[in-house]
């Protein structure tokens, strides 16, 4: 019966292709709620994380760098490490954050900054630090109640890999071709991603190596997950062995998948697939989409609905940015900083694991790589740092279940309640003032002021232009 489960997930993934239409405009609001799936999956990261993801080489610089390190080259090694990393995690925790995830660290070709060009899965990149210094992080970060993820690589290798020149591994790399249709099933499994040789899992000597050094990255540091990279390059096989082989040694151990698409249909198959989450493109999409001068909520409530569609929404990461994407301060111009506000107010009031990129506490610009790799600011205090203290304590208080109440063009409120706490979220996304009336008898309190209201079946709200009002509901 696993076996034919698992044939007929790998047959709908083959026959994926092209995004589809999503949501119904038909559905009511009250109908966009999302709960948390049962106790049954255990896993390390649940929705009550908040994960800081970290760009190790761009993130602290605390021992001396090497002579190929240079700050003016926005693609060269800028100096981060991973005992920069240790130095601030006190930091990291003050800002309301439960884990980290951190790029690759392992040894890397030359100018792999980023960690995804690997050239030894088994050694620490000498740029980085120590598998010592690493071990010391993980044991530091638990000491802090902190849990760490681990990005992990193993759809292709660095440029100038030394395997392939090796005759032994000549059938350990599929043939050099390029990716020309995104939407191709086989060209993303088979194809040379951006050029990067890329690794034959079909081949049993290649998956029984992956599997083996996954295990062995566990064993040796503790760490409590990994962020899959470009899950969707490799064989739906390879994923189902790999995900069932850590699954069996270490079964709350969570796993996220990338998955770069943004139909959560798509998303869903791969978290059938064995992965706890995937990133959630198309929650990401909706954000970028909604938290804008040319947003409209009503496209937002239907991206809220597709989260029905995955098994457990709440095991998935959530974010407004990334080291791939756009930093999102970057495309809103004028309200910028009220717009990123907002936004991360939604991440940290959504029932998920909400991810935060490193530098978005600082509002960093930068629209692609590498301007969306920047090193830290640490001469300045972070703007939005107060904020997500503040939406980090939100979180662990008042979010687990979550149901929108009522949504227009410019504006949407909604209901978050953990442990019989509740709290009522309203937004305007519109750059003028609003009233808006939202569906609701009972009796609030404005958490930032203290102020009491009585609604009686309305509650009429005056909002200021890109604002925000969080109400405890009494």
């Amino acid at each position: 019966m696993k076996k034919l489960l698992y044939l007929i997930i790998i047959v709908t993934l083959a026959l994926s292709g092209c995004s589809t239409p999503v949501g119904n405009p038909s559905i009511a609001p009250e109908d966009t709620m999302v709960k948390p799936g049962d106790a049954a999956v255990k896993t390390s990261i649940t929705h009550e994380d908040n994960i800081y993801f970290i760009l190790i080489d761009r993130f602290y610089d605390a021992v001396e760098n090497l002579p190929d390190v240079d700050k003016n080259d926005p693609k060269a090694y800028q100096g981060g490490d991973i005992r920069g990393i240790i130095e601030k995690l006190d930091y990291i925790r003050d800002l309301g954050m439960t884990a980290i995830w951190i790029s690759p660290v392992m040894d890397n070709a030359p100018g792999g900054y980023h960690g995804y060009w690997i050239h030894d899965f088994y050694a620490v990149d000498e740029h980085f630090g120590t598998i010592g210094d690493f071990k010391e992080l993980v044991e530091k970060a638990h000491a802090l109640g902190m849990k760490v993820i681990l990005d992990y690589v193993f759809n292709h290798t660095g440029p100038g890999m030394a395997w392939l020149d090796d005759p032994a591994k000549q059938d350990w790399f599929h043939e050099k071709k390029a990716i020309t249709n995104w939407n191709d099933k086989d060209q993303l499994i088979n194809g040379w991603i951006y050029g990067l040789p890329d690794l034959n899992q079909e081949n049993p000597l290649v998956r029984d190596y992956l599997v083996e050094n996954a295990l062995w990255w566990i064993e040796e540091t503790g760490i409590d997950g990994f962020r899959i990279d470009t899950a969707r390059h490799v064989p739906d096989e390879f994923l189902l062995h790999f995900i069932d082989e850590v699954k069996s040694d270490f079964p709350e151990f969570y796993l996220l998948g990338e998955v770069w698409h943004n139909n959560a249909r798509i998303l869903k198959l791969y978290q059938n697939l064995g992965f706890d989450g995937v990133t959630n493109y198309s929650l990401y999409n909706g954000i970028i989409e909604t938290f804008g001068p040319y947003g409209d909520m009503r496209d937002f409530a239907k991206y809220l609905r597709d989260e029905s569609l995955f098994t457990d929404a709440s095991l998935n990461s959530i974010f407004i940015d990334n080291h791939d994407n756009p930093r999102f301060y970057s495309s809103e111009r004028n309200y910028g900083k009220e717009y990123t506000g907002q936004a991360l107010a939604f991440l940290f009031t959504y029932p998920a694991a909400a991810t935060l990129y490193y530098g978005t506490e600082a509002l960093l610009e930068g629209e692609y790589d590498p301007v969306n790799r920047t090193f830290m600011p640490w001469a300045s205090d972070g703007e939005l740092v107060p904020l997500i203290k503040e939406l980090a304590l939100i979180k662990s208080l008042y979010v687990q279940d979550f149901e929108v109440i009522a949504y227009g063009a410019k504006y949407i409120a909604y209901k978050t309640e953990k442990d019989g706490r509740g709290m009522l979220v309203a937004m305007n996304s519109g750059e003028t003032a609003s009233n808006v009336e939202i569906p609701f008898f009972g009796k609030l309190r404005d958490y930032r002021t203290g102020e009491t209201i009585e609604a009686a079946g309305t509650l009429s709200l005056v909002m200021g232009p890109v604002s925000t009002r969080f109400f405890i509901i009494e």
